[in-house]
Order: structure tokens, then C-alpha cells, then sequence
């Protein structure tokens, strides 16, 4: 799975995945990124189909986008 961001400053950055129970099953990004387009590939292999949520956060930014994986 291709997750896609932008950044639009240069701040720690974290990327997590969490499942609905609000527990992080996965974290793809803990670092500092340059401004701009991203892209990271989850791979979710070994985790069960069923609703997921995407947090980005950049600064004192912070957003939430939920995903379905289906396989």
C-alpha cells in the first residue's frame, strides 16, 4: 500500500498506522523530512484485512485519515 503526503515544513515527522481498538500497529516515518510531496509503501502482509488509520504528524500538525485493507 502506497501512502502519499506532503510536508509542508521541516519539522520531526511521524507516520504511524493504527488499528480501531487505537493501538499503533505499525510506524513508517520517525524522522525529519524536507518540504514536500512523500511517499512510503506500507507493507502490510502480515496484518488482517479490516479498517486502519493513517496519522501523519509534522510540527504541531497533526492528521488522520482512515484506510481499508482488503486482501
Amino acid at each position: 500500500t502506497t501512502i502519499r503526503f506532503n510536508v509542508e515544513a521541516r519539522h520531526a515527522s511521524q507516520l504511524q498506522i493504527f488499528d480501531v481498538s487505537g493501538r499503533m500497529v505499525d510506524e513508517l516515518v520517525n524522522q525529519k523530512l524536507t518540504p514536500g510531496q512523500h511517499e512510503i509503501v506500507w507493507n502490510a502482509d502480515g496484518f488482517s484485512s479490516g479498517v486502519y488509520f493513517v496519522r501523519l504528524e509534522n510540527g504541531s500538525l497533526s492528521q488522520t485519515q482512515k484506510i481499508i485493507l482488503m486482501k
